[in-house]
């Protein structure tokens, strides 16, 4: 059974129907996310005393894991690129990079908490401390989702390259900017949950 519009643009909406589909996730992921960074505002704004967040945190590993989710964003976006002039192995590589550089952000991230729970912080020891684990642990849930889509991607996936050049593309193409937004996401919680 042949799908329509997987790789042509339709008419009536002006993209295809890969790019609408992730799009409209996207939507609710902001609306996710955004309920998560309402309620931060709203208990910071509401709190008698919010703690010194930089105290409690790891500013320095948090700094660290922001460049390198910036490095995989510039990764992801030069392997479509790459894929868009033909050449399969920069793509693959630049693809390969991407999924490296989220596995270093979520090893990262677990010494973080490993860290953090050491020092007996929990989810339960303050409304910011609840925040934090519930925002920074979704937002590491959906790297090892993108992790999993780029390494299928760049691995068995890239088979489709062969029998459907146009779709494999537009998969390529959702998958990143699925993997931008997961970033731009983190930059935002970086500045809230760490610097502020």
């Amino acid at each position: 059974m042949e799908i329509p519009y997987t790789a042509t643009v339709r008419a009536d909406t002006g993209v295809t129907n890969q790019q609408l589909g992730m799009w409209l996730f996207l939507a609710s992921e902001v609306m996710l996310f955004g309920s998560l960074f309402s309620s931060y505002a709203l208990l910071r704004s509401g709190a008698m005393s919010w703690p010194d967040q930089s105290t409690i945190v790891n500013v320095r590993l948090a700094s660290i894991n922001t460049l390198v989710l910036i490095v995989s964003s510039v990764a992801i976006l030069r392997s479509a690129s790459a894929l868009r002039a033909g050449n399969a192995t920069a793509f693959r590589g630049l693809m390969a990079l991407t999924a490296t550089l989220g596995i270093v952000f979520l090893t990262i991230k677990a010494f973080e908490y490993r860290g953090e729970l050491a020092e007996g912080l929990r989810p339960s020891t303050s409304n910011f401390l609840g925040l934090y684990f519930v925002m920074t642990s979704l937002h590491a849930f959906h790297v090892a989702c993108g992790v999993i889509v780029n390494l299928f991607l760049c691995g068995p996936g890239v088979g489709m390259l062969r029998r459907d050049p146009a779709r494999f593309t537009g998969r390529v193409e959702a998958a990143a900017l699925y993997w931008n937004f997961i970033d731009v996401v983190w930059i935002l919680m970086f500045v809230t949950l760490y610097l502020l």
